[in-house]
């Protein structure tokens, strides 16, 4: 929620106070997600050298010293290199509560159990995530100073991760697992199938947030809520329910049928003659995306030493990250270049769940000894 919370707020605290343009307000959204990009690897190494609770821990001190450098940028009036400091500030202790939670669960439960580890992060983010943006909003608009209204976000952003941190302290660690650790290269080498195919199939959750509003507006349609509300249920649905099957199962049958089931969601939303169908294509596509990131990530973990969970989560979550930031610029850059509608951006969502299953139609079900 701390990440979620200030992003519908910021254009309109930076226009409103920084009299800041688009490439500004481009800057202060974008810089946390390339922070978090950029030191995946470190958050990584941290938790394999420091244990998964320590980590966690330190990411949500990062995360309330975020808070307070926006209520600072908000109180001082050039306060613009403060909030850019908070926003990279932030984008580290996202790394880094990220890796730690999901690597400290599977320790506290077992190896056994990592996709369902990963399937339930997944929940508490995306639910994070929908709830914060209009909380955000909500806080933000109570005051009618800008200011004012951003030293509140601030406040809260802060309050979160420490109210977090009163839960998370409670926990015991882990132990921290001796012997030599994988280094990023071999890493890299060895997960990186698992990780493009995470990437063409995470296009699928790109194009409808940047398109899927777009595609109706041009349409004509109404109902592009319900699409988005259709996504986000399936997905939360369809890891309540199906969460525990890579564990169960194994990750690559099940990769394959969600890839199957978002090329469906995407196919339909292309091609959609009316709004309905569209709308079924997001629900469609959102149980399809649900478990790549489990299904994958389980296969993926069983090719890396145990003593390296830590660094496999951070890299194999980077993946994620540029299907994120990549596809819908990419998107757009087609759309201009062939002159086309948002339709295309599906055209494309369709051929990148294509190239996800060719690729993962190539790795052996078995992890190499």
């Amino acid at each position: 929620m701390t990440v979620s919370l200030p992003l519908p707020v910021l254009p309109l605290f930076a226009s409103a106070t920084m009299d800041a343009g688009p490439p500004l307000i481009g800057l202060l959204v974008g810089i946390q997600s390339v922070v978090t990009v950029l030191t995946r690897p470190y958050a990584g190494r941290y938790a394999d050298a420091h244990g998964s609770r320590a980590t966690t821990l330190l990411g949500l001190w990062i995360c309330a010293a975020a808070g307070a450098l926006y209520v600072t940028a908000a109180l001082l009036p050039a306060g613009l290199p403060i909030l850019l400091a908070g926003r990279a500030v932030l984008g580290l202790g996202e790394s880094l509560i990220l890796t730690g939670a999901i690597t400290w669960g599977i320790g506290r439960v077992g190896p056994g159990h990592s996709g369902q580890v990963m399937s339930w992060n997944g929940i508490a983010m995306y639910a994070a995530l929908a709830a914060g943006a209009p909380l955000g909003l909500l806080t933000y608009h109570l005051f009618d100073d800008p200011s004012a209204g951003f030293v509140a976000l601030g406040v809260l952003s802060a309050l979160l991760p420490l109210s977090a941190l009163v839960v998370a302290m409670r926990l015991h660690p882990v132990p921290v697992l001796q012997g030599a650790r994988i280094t990023l290269r071999p890493l890299l080498r060895t997960i990186w199938p698992f990780g493009l195919a995470l990437t063409f199939l995470m296009a699928s959750y790109g194009t409808i947030a940047a398109f899927y509003s777009l595609l109706f507006e041009e349409m004509g349609w109404v109902g592009a809520g319900l699409g988005f509300a259709g996504f986000g249920a399936a997905v939360i649905v369809t890891r309540l329910l199906f969460g525990g099957l890579p564990d169960r199962i194994g990750g690559k049958p099940v990769a394959l049928v969600s890839m199957a089931v978002a090329f469906a969601g995407q196919v339909m939303i292309w091609l959609a003659p009316e709004p309905l169908v569209a709308i079924v294509g997001a629900t469609l596509t959102g149980s399809g995306v649900a478990l790549g990131f489990p299904s994958l990530g389980v296969e993926a973990m069983k090719r890396v030493p145990a003593n390296s969970r830590g660094m496999m989560v951070a890299v194999f979550s980077a993946f994620q990250d540029l299907a994120f930031g990549l596809t819908g610029p990419l998107a757009g850059l087609l759309i201009v270049g062939l002159g086309t509608g948002s339709a295309t951006a599906f055209a494309l969502g369709t051929l990148a769940a294509v190239a996800a299953i060719a690729i993962l139609s190539t790795v052996r079900r078995t992890p190499q000894k």
